[in-house]
């Protein structure tokens, strides 16, 4: 592509990541994106896709016996696994949505997860695992990160959540910029030319930012990475640079947008940071973001959450206690969860199915 984009000047502002597994798509970029995320609806939708009619019959053949989430996960990994090479850094995969108030279960799942990952050919330093982050996920993040298994914050709102990702040593964090719910009812969109500075969520994702280079340069300890998430346009998408996102994960209808907008802007001079917190500095324009939150539930009194307080503790009572005494947290992660529910049950009774038709062609021979 001899026409520098849109994209192209995003990849020299940040690191664009891509939040789809269609493969044709990724293969054709102008440059290598760093990360490759992916969640329930976007594997349920690509697993059943015409295109991918032969490989789901060879899944089901191989683990249907096992059940249904085995054939889910193992596609899931095939599915990452297939766009290996056209990224540099990991694939991810989310944890099923029904487990986020269950530690036991999390770890299991991770764990399994892992193991099919390692059965792939996958090592640990080319995949994480997203967890939508409750109490009982910050505590089974803390766990997993420590024995190596790699773990990205999701289904993040506030700024409790991203304390609790610190705490419990995740790699990666994601905000989402919009809630799901704004998709299908965009009264709840705040369409802006200028969503870096007002939009509602930018002061939250300031407010983590900043969060992080304090206590980076307080302690010296690394902080989980910025990889936001779920924009509703191209523009949201470009703004993020500016917020001082180091990585934005970018969906295959944003990321097309981008790559047909021709870059008219002037070049960029100054390259991205080498560190994601040591030299962050909010821009002059958006500093009045640092002491705003239109989210805030009880109003801003200018106190931001405090970094002192352990949200591990108690199965992460703390944080979920901070979870539901902030409705705009509460909403966004049930919505979510309820979004990829209903992908997970779809594609559930789609493996049903498939394994239900072999059943009977073996009882009919």
């Amino acid at each position: 592509m001899s026409e520098r984009n849109l994209l192209e000047r995003l990849e020299k502002l940040c690191n664009v990541d891509v939040d789809d597994v269609d493969t044709g798509l990724i293969a054709s970029l102008p440059f290598k994106p760093h990360n490759l995320t992916s969640n329930q609806q976007v594997i349920c939708n690509t697993m059943l896709a015409d295109s991918n009619r032969e490989l789901l019959t060879n899944m089901v053949d191989m683990y249907g016996s096992q059940g249904w989430e085995v054939v889910f996960d193992r596609m899931a990994v095939q599915l990452v696994k297939n766009n290996l090479e056209y990224i540099t850094g990991r694939v991810l995969l989310q944890i099923s949505p029904r487990h986020i108030n269950n530690k036991p279960a999390i770890i299991q799942h991770c764990r399994r997860l892992a193991k099919y990952f390692d059965d792939a050919n996958i090592p640990k330093a080319r995949f994480a695992i997203k967890l939508p982050f409750t109490g009982a996920a910050a505590c089974a993040a803390a766990e997993l990160n420590s024995e190596g298994i790699r773990t990205l914050a999701t289904s993040v709102f506030g700024l409790e959540q991203a304390i609790a990702a610190s705490q419990s040593g995740c790699l990666f964090i994601s905000p989402y910029y919009n809630e799901i719910a704004a998709y299908s009812n965009l009264s709840l969109w705040t369409n802006t030319p200028d969503p870096a500075l007002e939009h509602p969520m930018s002061a939250r994702v300031i407010h983590i930012l900043e969060a992080y280079a304090k206590s980076y340069s307080e302690t010296g300890n690394e902080q989980p990475i910025m990889v936001i998430a779920s924009h509703l346009n191209a523009t949201e998408v470009m703004a993020m640079a500016e917020l001082g996102c180091q990585h934005v994960t970018v969906t295959g209808g944003n990321m097309k947008a981008l790559l047909q907008t021709p870059d008219n802007l002037s070049p960029v001079t100054v390259p991205k940071p080498t560190h994601p917190y040591a030299h962050l500095i909010t821009p002059a324009r958006l500093k009045c973001l640092s002491h705003v939150d239109s989210l805030s539930p009880a109003g801003w009194s200018d106190i931001l959450a405090s970094g002192s307080t352990d949200y591990l503790t108690n199965n992460g009572c703390a944080l979920d206690e901070a979870i539901q005494a902030d409705g705009f947290v509460a909403k966004g992660i049930k919505d979510a969860m309820d979004w990829f529910i209903e992908a997970e049950e779809k594609a559930k009774h789609a493996i049903e199915r498939e394994i239900s038709m072999r059943k009977e062609s073996a009882s009919a021979q």
